[in-house]
């Protein structure tokens, strides 16, 4: 013990202080070649500029397919942003991209070590793909294999959104899969870009989401346009070319570029994922705020995971230690999102009546009230002879 003395054990937990924040950052899994000394494909790449880009061998010269993708992002986000990005050969489907069980998706969001929120998946298109319905086929196969992904990513404490090019759409609304009948919701698909090429503009869409809070719908107006000139379909044609048949292609569950009269440029619809009208995650955004709330909850309570619990004669937990581990979360979930406007409020409760001597188990309900959305206005307008 040595000399007799003074030993001052200082609490660091005392005030309450707020977690990291958790970001939606991006990850890009997207065709390219090696560039020898700078990147091989299959490498995870962590970027923050498009110098960073640059010097990696992500060049208009060198990879510009992936490098005009790249530089769409951080022309929307601003240096400094982040982005985890892995080059793939073009021969790699979007189907081998997002399967779990292939070293491409699945090792990017590994090397990122969890970061990852939003996963953009886009493939060059060579010209030979086959069409089904009004989609390359590829496109259609790796909606289900993203789902899977993302599914799994969740179960591990890291959950993801997945973002899919719609590549070669036909140009005909009538032959799209209506994705409001499926189940993959936490998947999105875009149609549209920016130049007109058969791929959509997945960097321009990363760079959005990365750019806004989590509660953000991606299609929000008062954003501004994310392009100003012009907006296409991945066949070529331009957006306004099939204006009349925007709602069919929004209810099927696509996101699309749009424009709005008396508006200059162009807009995101808005952030649907491919699943029925009915689950709490048919949009984006409601998926990131679950996700965000989720490892808020986590980080909170995972100090605590093995720890002794104190129990009264009965039995039961303490009072003390179930309100101090629900004001933990509480005060995490208020001051990163309640208080910041990602959600309305949030409630946690724990039982103290639980059985944990016998179980050894915890149940913790967290109850989320999401903020609302104004995404639809019906004006009543007309003349009168007297204003009431």
């Amino acid at each position: 013990m040595g000399l007799p003395k003074i030993i001052f054990n200082i609490a660091t937990t005392g005030l309450g202080l707020l977690v990291a924040d958790i970001q939606k950052t991006p990850g890009l899994v997207i065709s390219g070649v090696t560039v020898a000394t700078k990147i091989t494909l299959g490498q995870s790449v962590q970027l923050f500029s498009l110098q960073d880009a640059a010097d990696k061998g992500i060049t208009a010269a060198e990879n510009p397919f992936a490098y005009k993708h790249v530089k769409a992002f951080y022309d929307y986000a601003g240096n400094g942003a982040e982005l985890w990005i892995m080059l793939v050969s073009d021969a790699t489907t979007m189907e081998n991209m997002a399967d779990k069980t292939q070293a491409y998706a699945k090792k990017l969001l590994g090397d990122a070590n969890g970061a990852i929120r939003v996963l953009g998946i886009i493939k060059k298109s060579l010209g030979s793909e086959t069409v089904s319905a009004g989609l390359d086929a590829d496109v259609d196969k790796a909606v289900i294999k993203a789902q899977a992904l993302a599914e799994e990513a969740e179960a591990n404490y890291f959950p993801i959104r997945v973002v899919i090019s719609g590549n070669g759409f036909s140009g005909n609304p009538s032959e799209l899969k209506d994705y409001k009948t499926t189940d993959f919701n936490k998947v999105s698909l875009l149609l549209s870009n920016t130049d007109g090429a058969q791929e959509a503009s997945i960097g321009l869409a990363l760079g959005r989401l990365a750019s806004t809070p989590a509660q953000r719908n991606i299609g929000r107006v008062k954003d501004g346009p994310v392009e100003n000139t012009a907006a296409y379909f991945t066949n070529g044609g331009t957006v306004q070319s099939l204006s009349s048949a925007w709602d069919t292609i929004h209810d099927k569950g696509y996101i699309i570029l749009r424009n709005f009269a008396g508006r200059s440029g162009f807009y995101f619809s808005d952030d649907p994922t491919l699943t029925k009208a009915n689950d709490d995650f048919r949009s984006l955004a409601n998926g990131f705020v679950m996700d965000k709330a989720l490892m808020i909850a986590y980080s909170s309570l995972i100090e605590n995971l093995g720890d002794e619990v104190p129990v009264t004669d009965e039995g039961s937990i303490h009072p003390a230690i179930i309100k101090s581990w629900q004001n933990e979360v509480e005060s995490q979930l208020d001051g990163l999102m309640v208080q910041r406007g990602e959600l309305s409020n949030a409630k946690v409760y724990i039982d103290e009546r639980q059985d944990v001597l016998t179980t050894g188990n915890m149940n913790v309900a967290i109850q989320l009230l999401p903020v609302g959305y104004a995404k639809y206005f019906t004006v009543n307008i007309g003349f009168t002879t007297q204003i009431n």
